[in-house]
């Protein structure tokens, strides 16, 4: 039988301090980054794709995938449907900012499994990049 402390880390105790010690989810969500636990864990979502030559646990996707997950034709903004059934050059990339060398800037090429692609834009979660990226030439 397995004690919950043993199960839960943050419910352990220490000697300075009986009270177990209390984590926040951006604290469990940093951890997970580190021991590749979640999102980036080769048996859950992520893949290995050469970034720039090197073989990188990251997820990619094409990015009308995620508007039409997001949409499902629900949606009162006629805009939004109609680019949902588009198919795209566009492309969704999620690395984690230890395994990107520098920041991504607009513009920058970017060769994801043999494609030429070029960043559109980049936000930073949590020690994760999400970055967009397009095919063809930057506009």
């Amino acid at each position: 039988m397995y004690q919950l402390a043993e199960i839960f880390p943050s419910l352990r105790r220490n000697s300075e301090n009986p009270q177990p010690e209390t984590k926040s989810l951006k604290d469990d969500t940093r951890a997970d980054l580190k021991k590749r636990a979640v999102w980036f864990n080769d048996l859950e979502f992520a893949d290995y794709h050469d970034i720039n030559g090197s073989s990188v646990l990251c997820l990619f996707d094409r990015y009308d995938a995620v508007i039409a997950s997001f949409d499902s034709g629900r949606s009162s903004n006629s805009a939004a449907s109609v680019t949902a059934g588009l198919q795209t050059d566009a492309y969704l990339l999620f690395i984690r900012s230890d395994e990107y060398n520098g920041a991504p800037r607009f513009g920058q090429e970017l060769r994801v499994d043999g494609r030429k692609l070029y960043i559109q834009g980049a936000v930073l979660y949590d020690g994760v990049y999400e970055i967009t990226l397009k095919a063809g030439s930057v506009r």
